[in-house]
């Protein structure tokens, strides 16, 4: 209490000062003497949390507005007094002592810098952004925010213009960061950033000075970064710095350093040609060791860059690419795109029309020239993809599989140029392009996958498209190790194989032998895949009667009981959407079929499926009785249409609890509903035998469930 009342007695002049200016009348005072008591209790209260601070922190925000919105409307005759800054301080006071208390929390680190930044007082900001990266230095927006303050300040004009403490803040977080790809690339940005801002203001000054680079202009060249001293040599509040937490140089960080030096001692010629940047862009490739990633990542931040020299630096970053790529490395395809498609995505900057793309147009890889520029990077693009592709003959297994990367590359790029392209001559040149490429290049399962795409999408005829997908199952319809002829075939691309060509011949062939044929083929190369098997049923219930539907599910089930129908372990449908296994699939759709077609009979098939079928799932279990629950009418709740129904649905929760994997959810699901449908003894039978079966875990929760729906009922 006495912490508290102190606390109330230091703000007693700020109180007086605002009832002698008429600002607030007693009562308003009184009330606020009430709440800041009350804000200080919790405060000294020993399980204070943060939200206290900031509950505290944002009535004094709003009592601060008050008073400024009644002050204006008195007419100031003297200077200023106590109130008109005190509430402010009393804010920065409460901040300081919350993430003293609670240096841990990103939400009052935040707040603090959010009311430091609308404080005039660039050496508040300085010290609390020294602070937080302090207490948080692995945190990147701290970084970030006190780089830009050092290197272009806020909106009232403070800060700014400090590079030097801006590089170096890039450098420290790039030390704290470090092995966090995602936040050093956001380093990374900042810092290219900084350096290209400072490049663009020594050019703009070059240009008010009316000083022509390289036509020996006498200004002075000055070191980088160079602070402005007061007289006595003190550091003026304007350009206080953010301090850096303490931490050892290491080499690294060190050459960095002074290479960025050397280049800055150059001139600022070198400056203005982007000397420092480039230097920044090598050390941002060394650090993520040259991988495509980094390569994207700088790509990402220059092609939006508005800044002259945009154009200079992606030419550095290709030409480094190009070295670090080679044809015999496996991610060479990958940077041939890159390069390939380069004009497509980079604009030339103009100062006067300064078109630039934005982050997300970048982020989504949309292409920016259009028109006739179109026309021209579309065919530089082709032109470099051919010379690739016809120049990297070779013997040897590695660069028969990079050739074929490149094949790929060149004709997947093809084929998505000409279905976004609405100029017809521009389409038809792509396709052009498209069709020789797929006939030269080797063979492999993608290729033959979107050959068959490009065939369908120019009307090519119905039995070259059905030879061509024959010839793809013929090719890569099972699986096998790479060879020196063909790629690898796995388990996933062998089933995309089969089931481009099922497609296929279900939409093209008119003969229903042919595609009863191939599914028998496709199934008999591939029994374990659930899409095969779901395209086979939809088509039988489309072109069968009843009865040759029934007739055929019944089999069906059969068949993928056994045991090759059972996909293997390494095995992983790329059909997201059918990721059933068949042996889950087939009599779901088979008793699903039946309570659509023959109500009457789902009784009667269900328990002949559950007779001829012993090793059905706990799920399909389950299935069955939601199936039974809509099939047959049934309501629990109401106690059921009859007792006919009910033993059924009995049998089926027999059958459901006696599964290896039936835990205490089906055993409570098993007595609450014969309790619902008023047979207590039975229910009570049931709950015993589940205390006899369950054991451990599983016991305990019963219990408790069904304690639940003993007092819910």
């Amino acid at each position: 209490m006495e912490k508290v009342q102190l606390s109330l007695e230091r703000l007693l002049p700020e109180i007086r000062d605002l009832e002698r200016k008429k600002i607030f009348s007693k009562d308003e005072i009184s009330d606020i003497v009430t709440k800041r008591r009350g804000f200080e209790l919790a405060l000294a209260s020993r399980d204070v949390k943060p939200a206290d601070y900031l509950r505290y922190i944002e009535y004094e925000g709003r009592l601060e507005k008050l008073r400024k919105t009644r002050a204006g409307r008195i007419q100031a005759t003297t200077k200023k007094t106590l109130s008109d800054h005190s509430i402010a301080a009393h804010v920065t006071h409460l901040h300081r002592l919350s993430t003293r208390r609670f240096p841990s929390s990103l939400p009052l680190w935040n707040a603090f810098l959010a009311h430091s930044l609308t404080q005039s007082s660039p050496l508040l900001i300085s010290r609390t952004l020294s602070s937080a990266i302090a207490m948080h230095p692995t945190h990147a927006a701290y970084w970030l925010m006190a780089s830009r303050w050092e290197s272009d300040g806020d909106e009232k004009g403070m800060g700014g213009g400090n590079e030097e403490a801006a590089r170096r803040l890039c450098m420290r977080a790039l030390r704290f960061l470090k092995g966090k790809e995602e936040e050093e690339g956001q380093i990374w940005k900042e810092w290219i950033r900084v350096e290209c801002g400072f490049a663009e203001r020594v050019r703009a000054r070059w240009a008010v000075l009316g000083i022509g680079k390289g036509k020996g202009g006498a200004e002075e060249i000055t070191r980088v970064g160079e602070k402005s001293m007061d007289v006595d040599g003190d550091e003026d509040e304007e350009n206080a710095e953010v301090e850096l937490p303490a931490f050892d140089e290491d080499d690294e960080e060190a050459k960095i350093k002074r290479e960025v030096e050397r280049q800055a001692m150059t001139g600022q010629e070198a400056i203005i040609d982007g000397a420092i940047v480039r230097v920044v862009i090598d050390n941002a490739l060394a650090s993520f060791k040259h991988s495509l990633a980094s390569y994207n990542l700088l790509l990402s931040i220059l092609r939006p860059l508005a800044s002259s020299l945009r154009t200079s630096l992606l030419t550095h970053v290709y030409t480094s690419l190009h070295a670090h790529f080679p044809s015999s490395s496996p991610s060479y395809s990958s940077a041939l795109h890159i390069l390939a498609t380069r004009s497509l995505y980079d604009l030339p900057f103009s100062a006067k029309h300064p078109k630039r793309p934005t982050d997300e147009q970048v982020a989504a890889g949309e292409v920016l020239v259009e028109g006739e520029k179109l026309v021209d990077a579309v065919g530089e693009c082709v032109e470099v993809y051919w010379k690739a592709c016809k120049g990297r003959k070779g013997k040897g297994k590695s660069k028969e599989k990079a050739s074929v990367k490149v094949w790929e590359g060149f004709c997947e790029w093809l084929e998505g140029m000409a279905e976004q392209t609405e100029e017809e001559n521009l389409n038809l040149f792509l396709t052009a392009n498209l069709t020789t490429a797929l006939s030269l290049a080797p063979p492999s399962p993608f290729l033959s996958l979107l050959h068959l795409r490009h065939l369908l999408r120019t009307s090519a005829a119905h039995s070259t498209i059905l030879s061509h997908a024959s010839s793809c199952t013929t090719l890569f319809g099972r699986p096998s190790p790479a060879t020196t002829s063909r790629p690898e075939i796995s388990l996933e691309t062998a089933e995309q194989i089969w089931v481009a060509r099922i497609e296929t011949v279900v939409s093209l062939s008119p003969s229903t032998d042919e595609i009863e044929s191939t599914f028998v083929d496709a199934l008999k190369a591939l029994p374990f895949s659930g899409r095969l098997w779901d395209v086979q049923a939809s088509w039988i219930e489309q072109q069968k009667e009843v009865a040759e539907i029934v007739e055929w599910y019944q089999k069906a089930v059969q068949r993928v009981l056994l045991a090759d129908a059972k996909p293997p372990v390494n095995f992983e449908s790329r059909f997201k959407d059918e990721a059933l296994e068949p042996r889950e699939l087939i009599p779901r759709r088979y008793l699903a079929f039946v309570s659509e077609k023959l109500e009457d009979e789902l009784e009667e098939r269900v328990r002949i499926l559950l007779k001829e079928a012993p090793t059905l799932s706990l799920e399909f279990l389950v299935f069955v009785l939601e199936v039974v629950s809509e099939g047959m009418g049934f309501e629990s709740n109401s106690g059921g249409k009859g007792k006919k129904e009910q033993r059924f649905r009995e049998t089926v929760w027999e059958r459901v609890v006696a599964h290896p994997m039936a835990g205490s959810e089906e055993w409570v699901g098993f007595a609450e509903e014969l309790l619902k449908g008023g047979r207590v003894t039975e229910s009570a039978d049931v709950v015993r035998r589940a205390g006899r079966v369950l054991k451990g875990a599983e016991k305990e929760l019963f219990d408790r469930r069904w304690r639940e729906v003993c007092d819910r009922d």
